[in-house]
């Protein structure tokens, strides 16, 4: 993104559009950006526009119908002949609001889904707490935090100096060789890690994601209130979700792995190189719903535009002396 945007003036936008053809941008990469999110803002109000005449259309049509039924057959008694008279004139009512159903179409195709980031409600008090931890051979200077509902933190580094050893560490997948790690208040913590971690490729991604849902409610990590469906993520169309894992793209892969770890509704959050196989629309949702959520976040990132964007974080730099 970074490059994007000091290098590029235009951009020629190949994905999905309302009328199925390509788009052209100028301004640079914000031209892109607020090009694109017109465009999704003008897409969605066109179908939703249409899909609410349609149902105008259908409510009619039924009303029709329903006085057709009872509108010139009425019970014996006073009036009968004054309201058969009134049968070819409703017989012509039925007929014109069932043609104006069947003339109307929705021509704009529903809007891709959107990523829709799952509401966090972590517990009070210290979520996780790091007292010291080293890794032999792995991350030789001793790291101490702690983190509550909220907080955020930055991890840097350069390559080799241990960040993606601690992330393991403070999210228990890692014993520390020195110190400790303990969460409290029950609190979830959950890592995305650098490369997806579905363990049997040869499931769809809705088999992966239904039986992780699935062992998460029966171990009572989560209850029935709080598990999400993938739809309702908004990370992989419908025609992904039916797909062996072992066909699915990286990017696809790593959109279903995001999917397993925000299911879990953690408290803490962390991500080792997050923008890792993700598009770059999703990259800006996904720093977006970061800096909003209440749970506490832990980024360590090489990505430059990602580093920019979290530049008011607190920083943690890993091989610092």
């Amino acid at each position: 993104r970074a490059l994007l945007a000091d290098t590029c003036e235009e951009f020629l936008d190949l994905d999905p559009s309302r009328d199925r053809q390509p788009r052209r941008y100028g301004g640079g990469y914000a031209g892109w950006q607020e090009g694109r999110r017109a465009e999704r803002e003008r897409w969605e109000q066109e179908h939703a526009d249409q899909q609410l005449e349609h149902a105008r259309l259908a409510t009619a049509a039924q009303s029709a119908r329903d006085r057709l039924q009872t509108g010139w057959r009425p019970p014996k008694g006073t009036g009968k002949h004054q309201r058969q008279s009134r049968a070819p004139g409703v017989v012509q009512a039925v007929a014109r609001a069932q043609g104006a159903l069947e003339a109307h179409r929705v021509a704009v195709p529903a809007p891709p889904l959107a990523f829709s980031f799952p509401t966090l409600n972590p517990g009070r008090g210290v979520l996780l707490r790091a007292d010291d931890v080293t890794v032999e051979n792995r991350l030789t200077r001793p790291v101490t935090l702690d983190l509550s509902a909220g907080d955020r933190l930055l991890v840097t580094g350069p390559n080799g100096a241990g960040k993606s050893t601690l992330l393991a560490a403070l999210a228990g997948r890692l014993e520390p060789t020195t110190g400790s790690v303990r969460t409290g208040n029950g609190a979830r913590v959950v890592l995305v890690a650098q490369e997806t971690e579905v363990d049997d490729a040869s499931r769809t991604a809705g088999e992966v994601f239904e039986q992780h849902i699935g062992r998460l409610s029966s171990s009572g990590i989560l209850s029935g209130r709080d598990t999400a469906s993938l739809g309702f993520l908004g990370l992989l169309p419908g025609g992904s979700v039916g797909t062996r894992v072992r066909d699915l793209s990286q990017g696809q892969r790593r959109r279903l792995d995001l999917a397993l770890r925000l299911a879990e509704r953690p408290d803490v959050l962390i991500l080792d190189e997050p923008t890792n196989h993700l598009s770059i629309p999703l990259v800006d949702e996904l720093t977006e719903a970061l800096g909003a959520t209440r749970a506490a976040v832990v980024v360590a990132t090489h990505d430059r535009r990602l580093l920019s964007d979290l530049e008011e974080w607190p920083r943690l730099e890993i091989g610092a002396t």
